[in-house]
């Protein structure tokens, strides 16, 4: 019995002991600039994580894994031979070279060019999928940081409708003078939009993309950009028309045109349609969307076709007659640190069926933000936290 016990106590310390931590900067050749969305990936392996806006990432992998590949859509893919090297080290990307973009000229329309890329890609991803994900949230009120919340959160995606059942494994939450709020303070604190258990429907069945494809105020135009090794880029740009009068949105998809496959979704508000933003009445509140911007990536590898980096940024004003007169803005992360093919179900008792990390509260089992292969913090966002600590 003493030797079971024993063995029990070793077992998550063996664990740890079979895993390594690195920790790096990447840098751009040259130039010496950090490169942030830099794809970190393991060599024959789904493990990941992404660098930060300083360039900086941490990545944990098991003892035996012998090299890292760093994957950026504007540099040369790069490797890191993990055997017999530091554990602390910098990575200088050579950028690829691309030529200035230019108009291509086909006889199909670029809207249809754009379904067929949804539609490809929409079918290379359709499969079941268990997602292991780590996401943040930082939340300011009328200008100024409230809220900062993460955690370790599972997707088990669903095959047919790219919706997913999520379980927030570990997670914690930061609020700024939480002992000294008002009721009222902390209803307004409460308000949120951004709803987490949508992170993988909009990567895996192009929501936001689809949606604004079916509308008729955009016009669309293709370009592509070759680099010195001959490889091709191509991007469709979604063009909102200057003469409608409506809140639209402008950005650009990035897909390899060999395979069809999006590489990089950007949607955001376009300036000089946010005058036209208007205010929604919704029963007793009245709501303003301000600023909206998503980004996707996809790491594309051999036969693997994956989402690397979601984010998220909402800024909205609410009103109401008694309570609310705020702006809010609301930033969210998620980063997929691994992620498993096949039919995987979710026990009913552990499905997270709120909307934000934040509501899960304090809830860990260990220090995950020291660990997992989570994006780290910049500088900047450290202050944030301390200011909320």
């Amino acid at each position: 019995m003493k030797k079971l016990l024993l063995i029990l106590v070793l077992l998550p310390l063996l664990s740890i002991a079979q895993n390594k931590t690195y920790n790096g900067i990447i840098r751009e050749f040259g130039t010496n600039l950090p490169i942030e969305m830099v794809s970190i990936g393991v060599e024959n392996s789904n493990l990941g994580t992404v660098t930060n806006e300083e360039g900086k990432f941490r990545i944990t992998v098991p003892n035996d894994a012998k090299t890292l590949l760093f994957n950026h859509l504007n540099y040369k893919v790069a490797s890191y031979n993990l055997v017999s090297r530091n554990t602390d080290f910098e990575i200088l990307l050579e950028p690829a070279g691309f030529d200035l973009e230019e108009i291509v000229v086909t006889s199909k329309p670029v809207n249809q060019i754009l379904g067929d890329v949804i539609g490809a890609s929409r079918k290379r991803v359709e499969k079941s999928l268990l997602v292991n994900t780590y996401g943040r949230e930082f939340i300011s009120l009328n200008g100024k940081f409230v809220k900062f919340s993460d955690g370790l959160l599972d997707y088990y995606v669903k095959k047919q409708s790219g919706a997913s059942d999520l379980h927030v494994k570990q997670s914690r939450s930061f609020e700024l003078n939480k002992n000294t709020k008002t009721e009222d303070e902390e209803r307004k604190e409460s308000m949120t939009v951004i709803d987490i258990r949508d992170v993988m429907e909009q990567a895996y069945a192009f929501k936001s993309l689809k949606t604004t494809l079916k509308n008729k105020d955009y016009d669309y135009e293709l370009r592509a950009k070759t680099d010195h090794a001959g490889n091709t880029l191509e991007i469709i740009k979604i063009i909102p028309n200057p003469e409608v009068e409506k809140d639209l949105l402008i950005g650009s998809v990035t897909y390899d045109p060999k395979t069809k496959l999006i590489l990089e979704i950007d949607l955001k508000s376009s300036p000089e349609h946010q005058k036209f933003a208007k205010t929604i009445n919704l029963l007793i509140v009245k709501i303003r969307i301000n600023e909206f911007a998503r980004k996707i990536n996809f790491k594309l590898e051999g036969d693997k076709y994956v989402m690397s980096y979601s984010q998220t940024k909402i800024n909205f004003y609410v009103k109401t007659k008694k309570s609310f007169d705020d702006t809010y803005e609301f930033l969210s992360d998620f980063v997929m640190m691994d992620y498993k093919e096949g039919e995987f179900k979710l026990d009913k008792d552990k499905r997270y069926t709120k909307k934000s990390i934040s509501q899960a509260g304090n809830n860990f089992q260990n220090e995950y933000w020291k660990t997992s292969n989570i994006m780290l913090l910049t500088s900047k966002e450290e202050k944030i936290l301390k200011s909320v600590e």
